[in-house]
């Protein structure tokens, strides 16, 4: 079988291709960046490391590459293809939805053969999202073509991917442990195949919610606290008790939630917490602030891994004093290399922080005002974060 993959990034080769490899799927990545289609290309696959002990490596063959631009080879590729996944970060999906769409109108004259297309992107619902960039570039008909040969299938993904060069090669770098979760609800029903090593489930909003609200929001948060304190990795951070103390009761906080809202064993929640914990702090790996940190926007955005959990538990009446500081940590986010913390501390200079924070996180009444009283205290004095709250 083949598989047409959006995205040669960390989680595109070190996870999606390596599961799809392990399924005996033929892939081909389709990227923006010359040069790791270039390297692909010239290597017929590609090295996976793992972050344990040994470091071991794995060859993922069976693979070529074309540059997204290349719409007659794009045309071609899905075609013949048997599935279709993405992994380019979700501000990307509208930028490639115009080609895959092309594409896919051009397959189905020929070929009305019915596929899957997977997004696994770090958002809620992503392949939604997507569809809703696809159909966009749609008549009335050719929807009516999609509604009846395509079906978007939401996922989430959960695996530390980073990348390193090796003799003028792309490595990607990757812990042993992942976490690959399919709606199976909407899987087409005449694709008569299934993955395997993933998991199908027919509900995904608490697995969707369970990643971004603790795995996301964990990472997230240990990079924007750290950058307060002016820490180079997220293991850095993970060395200071305080700040661990706080991120642990900001995950603490968030447990609170899927016990109530889907009656999730606390138990098990607080392993999944722990293992989370454990998994960030792998001495082995050098996890940088400035990655995990990028697009901090979109990182405070009302439904994003921040202020998401902390609204709902505001609405539900339970503790959310950690979860305020984290936010808080976040606005104070600078970094001269993303576009994204240089517009906000932009906004943060020209307008008041109650206005701010209210039109990018989409808060109001008291929790606004919470949030706006931390920010201005830690502006002044970084060390008043630490009182109050913790892990309770």
């Amino acid at each position: 079988m083949k598989a047409v993959h959006f995205g040669a990034g960390n989680i595109g080769r070190g996870l999606i291709g390596q599961v799809l490899h392990n399924n005996d799927f033929e892939i081909c990545f389709v990227d923006t960046f010359y040069p790791i289609v270039e390297q692909l290309n010239q290597d017929n696959g590609y090295w996976v490391e793992y972050i344990n002990k040994n470091r071991t490596t794995v060859f993922i063959d069976q693979i070529h590459a074309i540059c997204i631009n290349d719409l007659q080879q794009l045309i071609k590729e899905i075609q013949t293809a048997d599935l279709i996944t993405t992994s380019v970060g979700v501000n990307n999906l509208e930028k490639i939805a115009p080609a895959m769409t092309e594409a896919l109108k051009k397959r189905f004259e020929q070929n009305v053969k019915p596929i899957n297309i997977l997004a696994n992107e770090n958002v809620i619902n992503a392949s939604t999202l997507l569809k809703r960039a696809v159909y966009q570039e749609l008549d009335k008909i050719s929807r009516q073509l999609f509604d009846t040969y395509v079906s978007f299938v939401d996922t989430s993904i959960d695996r530390q991917a980073l990348s390193k060069e090796e003799t003028a090669k792309s490595i990607a770098v990757v812990e042993p442990y992942y976490e690959w979760i399919i709606n199976k609800s909407q899987w087409h029903p005449n694709v008569d195949f299934e993955l395997k090593d993933v998991t199908y489930v027919s509900e995904m909003e608490p697995y969707i919610e369970r990643k971004l609200f603790i795995v996301n929001a964990a990472h997230a948060a240990f990079a924007y606290l750290g950058a307060l304190f002016d820490c180079q990795t997220i293991q850095e951070v993970m060395e200071i008790p305080d700040i661990l103390n706080i991120v642990r009761g900001f995950l603490t906080e968030n447990q609170e939630y899927f016990v109530k809202k889907y009656q999730i064993n606390q138990q098990e929640l607080e392993r999944f917490i722990e293992n989370t914990l454990m998994r960030q702090g792998n001495p082995q790996l050098e996890d940088s602030i400035e990655r995990v940190g990028r697009s901090p926007l979109r990182k405070l955005s009302t439904d994003d891994r921040l202020v998401g959990p902390v609204k709902k538990l505001a609405n539900l009446g339970i503790s959310h004093v950690n979860g305020v500081k984290v936010i808080a940590a976040a606005y104070l986010y600078s970094n001269p290399k993303d576009e994204e913390a240089l517009a906000l501390q932009q906004l943060l200079r020209e307008q008041s922080a109650l206005s701010v924070i209210s039109n990018v996180s989409g808060l109001e009444g008291t929790l606004l005002e919470e949030v706006e009283a931390m920010y201005e205290q830690i502006k002044k004095n970084k060390e008043l974060i630490f009182q109050g709250g913790g892990n309770a």
